[in-house]
């Protein structure tokens, strides 16, 4: 499942999509919780929901479907990566410049002993 736009800034839905299938299943007319949990109790037997982290869609599966399995989708695992990745690069940036510009390390023996600033981490 995923939101879209009808319109862009104005009017937005969900679309509802059999992954295994790999065709759309169901297009609900907006994305609030009230539709698909409507959506999930007319249509029993839901195992599996592949969805962002929107809460809205959060309340509507424990309510209608507090059995289903919740997994989010490989875009929305990357997107979350991605964010804490730069999160931590930038809290961490003055070490990660000290490291830039400190010299090679040539063996295994000096790898080991190489003092890092860790009162900045």
């Amino acid at each position: 499942m995923d939101e879209f736009a009808f319109r862009k800034g104005c009017t937005y839905g969900t679309v509802l999509v059999d992954v295994e299938a790999g065709r759309v299943v169901d297009v609900l007319p907006d994305r609030t919780s009230e539709t698909f949990a409507t959506w999930l109790t007319e249509h029993p037997g839901v195992e599996i929901i592949c969805r962002d982290r929107a809460t809205a869609y959060t309340k509507a599966v424990k309510e209608a479907a507090p059995n289903a399995l919740e997994v989010a989708d490989r875009w929305h695992l990357l997107q979350n990566l991605s964010a804490a990745v730069e999160k931590t690069c930038h809290q961490h940036r003055d070490c990660l410049r000290w490291l830039a510009r400190s010299p090679p390390v040539s063996s295994r023996w000096e790898r080991r002993v190489l003092v890092t600033p860790r009162a900045r981490w």
